[in-house]
């Protein structure tokens, strides 16, 4: 009985394996046709397209995503457009420096508010307004919300800069820390999923085999 039982928990437990590697391999796949999509700046595309569920949970997960992966290259973008200016060019300089060296999804934005300024299509601080508004995350709106208050009064951007850095930083690292409390509350589900069955075989098993 005892190696029935084992013999019923190793099948169980190998199907359980085999339907885990399925998923991941599903999520991995999800996750790369996401990521050659936001490189290539077309967000927008790859909610339209058909391997993206219709629901709204999917669309709402692809944007809290976009979003995380904005907000996190906001002290970067800080920093590199303090430096610059630090070495004596201007906003529009240093701005442009960061839209060309720089290949992230926060930089795709950027590029295309620069062009769009650049062509006189809009003026420069209603562009940097529009790509706050686009995004919507709160460190890269107080960042153009401050810059643009700078340039109109004349303001040294340097310090201020230093600061929302900072503050970005900050507000980074907290909503990580976030995420990763609510880590082992989602691992409930699939722990229980995958381990209690296997656990209730090898119990029940000898005693089903006895009745039997």
């Amino acid at each position: 009985m005892a190696v029935v039982a084992v013999l019923c928990a190793g099948l169980a437990g190998s199907f359980l394996f085999r339907a885990a590697t399925l998923w991941v391999k599903g999520k991995k796949n999800e996750r790369r046709a996401r990521e050659s999509v936001l490189a290539a700046g077309d967000a927008s595309e790859f909610l339209r397209s058909s391997d993206v569920p219709r629901k709204k949970g999917a669309r709402r997960r692809v944007k809290a995503q976009r979003r995380l992966a904005v907000e996190r290259h906001v002290p970067e973008m800080v920093d590199a457009i303090a430096l610059g200016m630090r070495a004596g060019l201007s906003f529009e300089h240093a701005f442009g420096l960061y839209c060309e060296r720089f290949d992230d999804e926060l930089a795709l934005a950027c590029r295309k508010a620069c062009r769009s300024w650049e062509s006189g299509l809009v003026s420069r601080d209603e562009a940097l307004r529009l790509m706050a508004a686009s995004e919507n995350v709160a460190s890269l709106t107080s960042f153009v919300n401050n810059a643009t208050r700078c340039l109109r009064f004349g303001s040294p951007m340097t310090h201020v800069l230093d600061v929302m850095a900072d503050e970005a930083r900050s507000c980074y690292r907290a909503k990580m820390e976030e995420l990763v409390a609510k880590a082992p509350v989602k691992m409930l589900m699939p722990t229980a999923a995958l381990i209690l069955p296997a656990m209730l075989i090898v119990v029940m098993g000898p005693v089903l085999l006895e009745f039997l």
